[in-house]
This record gives structure tokens, sequence and C-alpha cells, in this order.
């Protein structure tokens, strides 16, 4: 290699290291307090979880409401909601945020997104099999997570730490769409016939097909 190429990936380098220890030295001496929320929703891994919820019908609904919540240094909470079809489109809806005391929470948070069914405390390993399990099933048919797990993919712990899973994904071996108020039919029906293949998957919707 030239002397001059060498010299230059070397001062590259040297100055990446710089850069990482400089926004570690920056998470470490600056206040939990001061940072914004997305910062402190990249950190929420590291906390302590809180409590898990999930609606006790996931099996049979097919469609899996998830609350992860999790204890901040300042005693404050982080929240991750995860709306996950486990029948065929994956990871559906999420979004999460920071810095609940604990009586917003169950009000607003609680409350809310379970104001129209049940929930029942859920072992942590098994949300994060069904969030991780359910995506991994949807991208064999070219459905990704809402682009919204980008930020509350942080309130669950990382992928490669979770275990086997025994979660039936799909119905009957075959994808399962179940139409929602939200989806496009034509274009995830148009997905599968491309992916899974005619005759590959299931589906039902609340309209006739001459009407999408």
């Amino acid at each position: 290699m030239d002397r001059g190429v060498a010299k230059q990936q070397k001062k590259l380098l040297k100055k990446r290291q710089k850069d990482r220890l400089r926004k570690q030295h920056f998470v470490e001496v600056v206040p939990f307090a001061m940072l914004s929320p997305q910062k402190k929703l990249r950190q929420a891994r590291r906390f302590p979880i809180h409590e898990c919820l999930i609606n006790p019908s996931w099996r049979e609904q097919g469609l899996a409401t998830i609350l992860v919540s999790r204890r901040q240094p300042d005693e404050h909470l982080a929240f991750g909601v995860f709306l996950v079809d486990i029948f065929c489109l994956g990871l559906k809806n999420t979004f999460a945020n920071v810095d609940f005391s604990e009586s917003r929470y169950v009000r607003e948070v609680v409350g809310r997104v379970y104001e129209r069914q049940e929930s029942e405390p859920c072992d942590s390993g098994l949300a994060h099999q069904i969030i991780y399990g359910a995506i991994a099933y949807a991208k064999q048919f070219g459905f990704k997570p809402n682009k919204d797990f980008r930020l509350s993919q942080h309130l669950l712990d990382a992928a490669e730490s979770i275990g086997p899973s025994d979660i039936e994904f799909g119905k009957d071996g075959k994808p399962l769409f179940i139409s929602g108020p939200d989806d496009n039919v034509q274009k995830i029906l148009h997905q599968l016939q491309a992916t899974a293949g005619e005759g590959q998957y299931h589906y039902l919707y609340p309209v006739s097909p001459a009407d999408i």
C-alpha cells in the first residue's frame, strides 16, 4: 500500500476513535434530565423493565397489542407500544415515549392502549419473541416493520439475545391477511401474490373484491 494512503487511513481511524470517545464522554457527563427525548429513548435498553402487558386474545385474533415499559434513572417511565400481526403483516404500528410519571403512564398509556380490550401481564421474553418473530415472518413476504420501530426498538432487548420460540406465525402453515381499516388491501394482496404465490395465502376483508 502507498505510504501516503496508509498514513491517511491511520489518521482517519484515529479521528473516528476520538469521535467515539467524545460521544461516550458526553453521555457520561451530561445529566440524564438534560438529554433530548430521542436520546433518552436510545438509552432505554439499559433501563430495567417496569412491566410488560399484552391482550389475552392475541393467539386467537392473530393481533397482539404489547406494551413494554422501563424505569428511567430518574424514576419516570419510558415505554413502547407494539401492534403485532402474527398472521401476516408483522409489526403494523408502534410508538414510544419517555418521561411519564407512573400515574400519567397508567392513565394515559395503559388506560388508552387497552381501552377497548383487556390486558394481562406478559413475560418480557414472550413479548420479545412475538415482536421479533412476527417481523421476521413478515419479512419473507416483503412486509417491513412500521417506520417508528427505529425508535421503539430501543425499548426491547437486542434481537440476537432472544431465545428460540414455539409461537406459530401465519395460520395453518400459510400467511393469513385480515384487513384492518387502514390497510391498503390491493397492495397487500399483490405483495402476497408475488411473494407467497397463488394459493399459498389466505385473506379476509369486509368488502367484496369488486369494491377494491
